[in-house]
């Protein structure tokens, strides 16, 4: 002993592992999968966006569009505010997403 400390091994570098964050092998399907989010994201926004400007200039009661979908989604109540609610919790979650990943990035 040296010192009269008791022995403190010297660090060792440890080695390098096989695992990686985003292997290549797990990205196959991401472009596929990344569309069919855009998809089906664009396609609700478009359901919610078409309820809402409907209710404004059609009046709900005595016209048709001539197009069953389109007028069965313009009657729904469910989308017309759900909507403008939607909205402000989206924006926050985006935020928070965002911030979460610049403290990730920084740390």
């Amino acid at each position: 002993m040296r010192g009269g400390h008791d022995a403190v091994p010297a660090p060792t570098m440890m080695k390098p592992s096989g695992w990686r964050w985003n292997p290549p092998e797990e990205g196959r399907d991401v472009r596929l999968l990344g569309l069919c989010l855009c998809v089906v994201s664009a396609s609700v926004i478009a359901t919610m966006a078409l309820n809402v400007v409907g209710r404004v200039f059609i009046d709900v009661n005595s016209q048709s569009t001539g197009w069953n979908l389109v007028d069965a989604i313009i009657k729904d109540d469910y989308y017309v505010y759900a909507l403008p609610t939607l909205i402000p919790g989206c924006i926050t979650y985006v935020y928070f997403n965002w911030l979460a990943s610049q403290f990730f990035a920084h740390t």
